[in-house]
């Protein structure tokens, strides 16, 4: 470094010497290649730079290489100018800037944007051909750029490209080959991915399908590809990949439990910040699905959080040929090593005073605005519940939103409004209450009155139907009105004035099922007793056979007879013994007198056994 020294000092004495002297040329081709070999990348060691709290950090191999502190307090987004040597960076808690520029050569910072009172920057990105810096306010819902080589007093904070209504701006990349900007909208109600020309013609969507929210975004040149990370719902994540149209679209990683914040792209690898492990990870771009990532670097401070990053990705490996990138190319041919930016008095008596104009050590404040520096907005926590907008006089005024009221918009216009536990709410810009049922009035603040109920004294019998048509003798009997039947309860006469409101009791979905089901289950009792009771009728009609045997007296007692009794025909039949007929079992009838008429023939049968006495044993 000593050398590089003296031939610094050398070129800088170099009207000293005479310029035809051969050892001078020759000192001076030296310097120059040596000073281009130096600086022609920061990164030609370091793979990452990462900004972490109040720091400028540089990694090679998962190490750290060294780190610029600054007057710097809370660094977030940040973006890498490959062709001028540049890092842009934004510091949110900067006194008077915003977004700073980092030489690597000189190692020399510089402010560019003004910071304004409410702001929220989470991405950045710069056009090496058009000199333009372009960054989303997710707060204002602004996409802004400005110059970094020529800029008024006019362009300190920047000028609008996108004014979005619905749309909230997050990330930002440019593709400077082909004249486009791309940004991530994280409204979740409708994220998108899309770009526009960078004038900001030419808007268009070219993601809006299968994605929740969109935190960073990527470029890649070379490829011509579009790299995104989508922290899904919960506790999924997805990096996904298509081209620059939005088309082939394809997934790198799918995985959870982290919380992606930036992305970038180098030749071969893509990284990215978790802040779930404060963990930097790198995976391969050309990675097989499921592929795991690796772990390249993590934060074990608990204070220190990162945010932006950027990665070596040299300039020529990312537009070499490429037909579209020839504007880039050349320019990267005829750039000059060392870039200085414009810097005049104006700029920076405007960066002393954010929202007015310095005379000498004091700042003369516009309207709205007030502080040492202009920095404080006169609507800063001022509205309480609605927006704030500077009046013509300077003062701040409120416009509240629905449903609150007051300078300051500090009352709610429903405190207290309803009375007796009845609900507000808001129609028309003014309170109205739904009250309790025994309540009424505007606040429901009076007690509804309790309807009587009588009795209503007998006039005459009613048939009360649905098509009810005025009677001759009652003409003045409707529908609606007729005269108290003597059936009718308490509650369904309803004394009115002097006339009775009719209560005609429709279907009860209830009652009226279950009183249909019990007449059913009756009547099918009632027809089974029926049944039961004619059963048992005619099984009583039948005759009951009783067998009864009486023997003289004079006889054998039955236990000095034989096994055998004999009874002669006559006294079984006589019919002062026998109590019934005498009758044979058909069991013994031969077959051939079974359909014979009766009579005669069973009289000869009982002849026929009487003339067989033997047959019996």
């Amino acid at each position: 470094m000593t050398t590089i020294g003296h031939w610094n000092r050398s070129i800088t004495f170099l009207p000293k010497y005479a310029v035809g002297d051969k050892y001078t040329l020759i000192t001076i081709q030296l310097f120059i290649t040596c000073k281009r070999f130096l600086v022609t990348n920061f990164l030609l060691v370091a793979d990452i730079a990462i900004t972490t709290g109040d720091q400028l950090e540089f990694y090679t191999n998962k190490t750290k290489e060294k780190d610029e502190v600054g007057r710097f307090r809370d660094l977030t987004a940040l973006a890498h100018d490959a062709v001028h040597n540049l890092l842009l960076f934004v510091d949110k808690q900067g006194d008077n800037a915003s977004i700073f520029s980092y030489n690597l050569a000189t190692k020399k910072s510089q402010p560019l944007v003004g910071r304004r009172s409410h702001e929220s920057i989470q991405g950045l990105a710069f056009d090496p051909v058009s000199g333009k810096i372009f960054w989303p306010d997710t707060e204002d819902k602004i996409i802004y750029w400005t110059s970094l080589w020529s800029r008024s007093k006019t362009d300190i904070y920047g000028k609008v490209l996108l004014n979005m209504t619905h749309e909230i701006p997050r990330d930002i990349a440019v593709d400077s080959c082909r004249g486009y900007i791309y940004w991530t909208n994280i409204n979740v109600t409708r994220p998108t991915i899309e770009r526009a020309r960078l004038d900001g013609t030419g808007r268009e969507v070219i993601i809006d399908k299968d994605i929740y929210m969109p935190v960073s975004i990527a470029v890649d040149q070379r490829t011509r590809s579009l790299y995104w990370v989508d922290d899904k719902e919960g506790i999924h994540y997805t990096i996904e990949t298509s081209d620059l149209d939005g088309g082939n679209r394809k997934k790198v990683v799918v995985g959870i439990h982290h919380h992606p914040n930036t992305l970038t792209v180098s030749k071969d690898s893509l990284y990215w910040v978790d802040w779930a492990y404060k963990t930097v990870w790198k995976i391969d771009k050309d990675a097989p699905p499921y592929t795991e990532p690796e772990e390249f670097l993590t934060f074990s401070n608990g204070n220190i959080k990162p945010f932006g990053i950027v990665a070596n990705y040299n300039i020529e490996d990312q537009i070499e040929g490429i037909p579209e990138c020839k504007n880039v190319w050349e320019m990267q041919k005829s750039k000059n090593e060392t870039v200085d930016i414009p810097t005049d008095s104006t700029f920076d008596v405007g960066l002393f005073c954010l929202h007015g104009e310095g005379s000498g050590n004091e700042c003369k404040c516009i309207q709205g605005y007030t502080g040492d520096r202009c920095e404080i907005s006169v609507c800063q926590s001022f509205c309480l519940n609605g927006e704030c907008k500077v009046g013509s006089e300077g003062q701040p005024t409120c416009r509240c939103k629905k449903g609150y009221a007051g300078l300051r918009c500090e009352v709610n216009v429903c405190n207290g409004y309803c009375l007796n536990s009845g609900e507000c709410s808001i129609n028309s810009d003014k309170p109205t209450c739904k009250c309790p049922d025994n309540f009424e009035g505007g606040r429901c603040e009076r007690k509804k009155p309790e309807v009587a109920t009588t009795i209503a004294p007998v006039k005459d019998i009613c048939n009360c139907t649905n098509n009810a048509n005025n009677s001759p003798g009652h003409p003045d009997v409707t529908k609606s009105q007729t005269i108290a039947s003597p059936l009718m309860t308490t509650t369904e006469a309803l004394l009115v004035g002097d006339d009775f409101v009719e209560s005609c009791a429709g279907w009860d979905g209830v009652r009226d099922p279950i009183l249909m089901a019990l007449g059913v289950l009756c009547g099918l009792l009632s027809l089974l007793c029926a049944i039961l009771i004619t059963k048992v009728l005619q099984l009583k009609r039948r005759p009951r056979i009783k067998k009864r045997i009486i023997v003289n007296k004079n006889v054998t007692p039955l236990t000095a007879r034989p096994d055998q009794c004999e009874i002669t025909i006559e006294n079984c039949c006589n019919m002062n013994i026998c109590e019934t007929p005498c009758f044979e079992p058909k069991s013994t009838i031969r077959p051939n007198l079974l359909n014979t008429k009766q009579g005669k023939e069973e009289k000869r049968n009982l002849i026929a056994n009487m003339e067989n006495p033997d047959d019996m044993y």
